[in-house]
């Protein structure tokens, strides 16, 4: 027979147990909870060194080499030669040689103005190199504005319009009097460079076509 101390301390013990098993059944679903949530942390995102590197603008090339062809067509001249295009920040030197011109020539400029050989002659020297080309060579070279435009660039002023593909280069630009299409880049180190060009204008001697053909960019 149980004493009535036994039978008082009975239902002490079956709480004790009872609730230390409630303890254990809680600690398991928070430690469970706790493993579901750190699995569920995002990623970390991926370091910028890691990223693919994008092109860089065309602007950042102020010293460069360029070997191609340039081609006239006009109402004085129909030709090609080979070129040479030295840029040293605003100092350009652009040799032509070849059958276009029938010899060498020469354009050289700095801020300062352009001046033009043409070969064994004397220096013609001015302050606009379209202007110069024109009255030398019977048809006119916008150098000035050539400086941007052969990186794939507009020329500094007002645009009439321009089209770019779905990587941002431009593909058509009119601008300064002429009309522009951009038919082939090229990957040069961190750049994306033209290598055709094809420029057309109509002044008062009449239509005149110009096609520059780089086939080797050289950054310096």
């Amino acid at each position: 027979m149980l004493r009535k101390a036994d039978v008082l301390s009975l239902p002490s013990f079956q709480f004790s147990q009872g609730a230390q098993r409630a303890l254990q059944i809680v600690g398991a679903v928070l430690l469970l909870a706790l493993t579901a949530c750190s699995s569920q942390k995002p990623q970390p995102q991926q370091p910028p060194a890691q990223q693919a590197a994008q092109p860089q603008s065309a602007a950042a090339l102020q010293r460069w080499e360029a070997k191609g062809k340039l081609g006239v067509r006009s109402p004085k001249e129909n030709g090609s030669a080979n070129l040479i295009w030295q840029q040293a920040n605003a100092n350009y030197r652009i040799h032509l040689s070849g059958p276009l011109g029938a010899g060498a020539t020469t354009i050289s400029g700095s801020p300062g103005g352009v001046s033009l050989q043409r070969g064994s002659d004397p220096a013609v020297m001015a302050s606009d190199p379209a202007q110069l080309t024109e009255q030398i060579m019977g048809w006119p070279l916008p150098v000035s504005e050539m400086f941007y435009w052969v990186r794939g660039l507009p020329a500094p002023g007002a645009v009439a319009g321009q089209k770019k593909d779905s990587k941002g280069l431009l593909q058509s630009l009119q601008q300064s009097g002429w009309q522009l299409n951009f038919s082939g880049y090229q990957s040069v180190g961190a750049f994306q460079l033209p290598s055709r060009i094809k420029a057309a204008t109509n002044n008062a001697a009449g239509p005149v076509s110009v096609t520059v053909v780089i086939k080797e960019w050289v950054p310096r």
